[in-house]
């Protein structure tokens, strides 16, 4: 088989998928630092929350912002570690 070892050459050329430039890295770490992280408030509305308990209209869309920030934010961190290997 000749593709695994063509695939391989390819990212090592910079072809095709690649790593980001440490600049870009470095900009995603910003992000993360610029997210910051929940209060003990936010931390105990983000627990309701992936328990299923809602807000009433309108503070519920805030709610859901939240969570959806949350969850944005692990996924970034579990980027973040998935590149620095």
């Amino acid at each position: 088989m000749v593709f695994p070892q063509l695939a391989l050459h390819q990212m090592q050329e910079g072809r095709g998928l690649k790593p980001p430039t440490f600049t870009t890295f470095q900009y995603i770490g910003a992000a993360i630092d610029e997210m910051s992280s929940p209060t003990d408030e936010q931390i105990a509305l983000i627990r309701l929350t992936l328990e299923g308990k809602k807000m009433a209209y309108p503070d519920r869309f805030e709610q859901e912002k939240l969570l959806n920030l949350h969850k944005a934010k692990m996924l970034v961190e579990q980027a973040f570690a998935m590149l620095s290997q």
